[in-house]
């Protein structure tokens, strides 16, 4: 049974739902924001069938709490995802009233779906749509997909309102969305899809509108697909240039990012840096890896750090086996390794193991990490998340594992669900969870508190650490952190 069929049976009253929410937070985020377009579009139907006839049942939720705000912020996404008019604005206006953030994408949904009367409407918001598109794509969204789905679609809202009636208008409206574009400090939102599917011919506006959204059906698609994984399970980056320069500097951290800084200072340009979508990008290029630690490298030390340091009072001198999800470069596991080489204790490391989609950055990840441990057996798993199995695992119950989730557990496009299960059917014994993200919304927090619940209920869990400090708020830095570090016992 899907989710939604588990909403819908649980929606008979508002104290139910609330309950179903407050229990299945984590499955209901990766059904209606995590899971891949095509497998959401299965459900299409009976999420059109839920949400306005439901909704006098969910308005009166308790929006206080935030699992709460989370679901109706999950409909309106599918509503926008959908194209569904009536849906999102009662859900737009309900988020209003309730001073829900709905963030700054959906907040440019809004402007061309709510509240349209002429034409001349889509082009006198044009710039502030832009504009909140651009601080989405910077900021916020993990995928620049859902940024360039959003653009299209607000082009296709013309073309299918105005298209038939007001031909020309259309075509003035798609030049001055390509001239406003063109500009330097928007130009990143120029993708090759958008071009395409900007200069289809509208001859027949219902063909050209399907066409249009079939395309851009792919496009989704696409983006969550990789490159092929390499099976090898003893990756590493040997004999280049690179891994030359490394064995010259010390086995310190910020080292390695002065020398990416400044290998990077010589290639240096926004294409690259836009291209790391915040950091969140599966990398594919040597220059991605040197622009990643360069314009990062600083804030992600500060945070890793800032989390191990909650491990002072705990006894790290048993075998350790450590386990770095998502790992880049990885960063989190070098820091980890100078703050024991720090602590000076005589830690044993049986061994490393590295899970990460990019080939590249995984190479690189130990080829930093055995500048810093020169004898520990490191493993790599070339894979996402949820194409994880359980024998790329071997763990030994009686070592203490290190579980390192940095910049990981708030991306949308892992299931959260399954890779609880994982970890709770693989990994037997005593566990450390160092899980840090920068702050980008409460939604994209409370899925690492999801993450932290899941082992509340056992009788050894421990919340060592928990820190949430929006910009501003994290003394001596711009930057943000969300720190949640606990220990059980699986």
């Amino acid at each position: 049974m899907a989710v939604i069929d588990d909403v819908i049976n649980s929606s008979n009253s508002s104290d139910q739902l609330s309950n179903f929410i407050g229990n299945n937070s984590a499955s209901i985020y990766d059904f209606f924001i995590s899971q891949s377009y095509d497998s959401l579009l299965k459900h299409r139907e009976k999420i059109a069938s839920y949400i306005l006839p439901y909704y006098k049942i969910y308005r009166n939720l308790d929006f206080t709490n935030n699992k709460n705000r989370l679901f109706v912020l999950s409909l309106l996404d599918v509503s926008e995802r959908f194209g569904f008019h009536g849906e999102f604005q009662d859900l737009y206006n309900l988020c209003k009233r309730k001073n829900i953030s709905i963030g700054s994408r959906l907040e440019a949904s809004s402007k061309f779906l709510v509240g349209i009367r002429r034409i001349s409407d889509y082009s006198n918001r044009m710039p502030e749509i832009i504009d909140l598109l651009a601080f989405s794509f910077l900021h916020e969204e993990d995928s620049e997909e859902k940024v360039i789905a959003t653009l299209v679609h607000f082009y296709t809202e013309v073309l299918q309102n105005f298209g038939n009636e007001n031909l020309n208008g259309v075509k003035e409206f798609r030049a001055l969305l390509l001239e406003s574009l063109s500009v330097d400090d928007k130009k990143f939102l120029v993708h090759s899809t958008i071009i395409e599917l900007l200069n289809e011919t509208i001859d027949d506006i219902h063909q050209v509108y399907n066409s249009i959204h079939r395309k851009l059906d792919l496009l989704l698609e696409r983006s969550r697909e990789f490159l092929p994984f390499d099976v090898s399970s003893h990756l590493i980056e040997l004999d280049t240039e690179y891994s030359q320069m490394l064995d010259s500097i010390r086995d310190r951290f910020l080292e390695i990012r002065n020398l990416c800084a400044n290998l990077y200072a010589n290639v240096a340009s926004d294409d690259i840096f836009y291209s790391l979508q915040r950091g969140v990008k599966v990398l594919t290029e040597q220059n991605q890896l040197l622009a990643y630690i360069n314009s990062y490298g600083k804030m992600h030390y500060a945070k890793v750090m800032s989390a191990f340091s909650a491990l002072s009072s705990q006894n790290l001198t048993s075998k350790i086996e450590i386990y770095d999800w998502g790992c880049g470069q990885g960063l989190a596991s070098v820091c980890f390794l100078e703050y024991l080489n720090d602590r000076a204790e005589t830690t044993e490391i049986e061994a490393i193991t590295l899970v990460e989609p990019s080939e590249i950055a995984l190479k690189r990840a130990s080829l930093h990490i055995r500048k810093f441990n020169k004898s520990s057996d490191i493993y790599t798993i070339n894979k996402d998340l949820d194409s994880l199995n359980k024998d790329d695992f071997s763990p030994i119950s009686t070592n203490t594992k290190i579980q390192l989730f940095s910049n990981i557990l708030d991306i949308d496009f892992f299931s959260m669900t399954d890779l609880i299960l994982k970890i709770k059917e693989n990994f037997s014994g005593l566990n450390y969870f160092i899980c840090v993200s920068p702050y980008v919304s409460e939604y994209k927090t409370q899925r690492l508190d999801d993450f932290v619940e899941a082992f509340e209920n056992y009788d050894s869990f421990d919340l060592i650490q928990s820190v949430t400090e929006r910009k501003g708020e994290w003394n001596g830095t711009n930057w943000t952190r969300v720190i949640r570090v606990f220990k059980v016992k699986i």
